[in-house]
């Protein structure tokens, strides 16, 4: 059996605008180095400083001045996720009886 590799031009249309609407929409959400400009991975430490400039921690270095504030970079679900929580009673174990 041959394989065959797809290229762009076997994509469907639809699922190549998919792709760019999706692509769209989540880079404007993106925080961004002031320096190099760099897409700031999630889980990563921001570094803002006075004048409202953002670093990533690999330009941060190259700053002078300290930071005001830092923050860990969060994804697009940050806050909009479902937190599951055990209502059940509490069972009294063998051992505590």
């Amino acid at each position: 059996m041959q394989m065959t590799q797809a290229t762009v031009g076997d994509t469907p249309e639809l699922e190549i605008a998919l792709l760019r609407r999706g692509l769209g929409q989540r880079g404007g959400a993106v925080e961004r180095c002031g320096a190099c400009e760099r897409a700031m991975l999630i889980g990563e430490r921001a570094y803002e400083y006075a004048s409202g400039d953002l670093r990533c921690e690999l330009c941060r270095d190259r700053r002078r001045e300290d930071e005001v504030q830092s923050h860990v970079v969060h994804g697009p679900a940050f806050g909009n996720s479902i937190r599951v929580i055990d209502a059940r009673p509490h069972r009294r174990s063998a051992a505590g009886r």
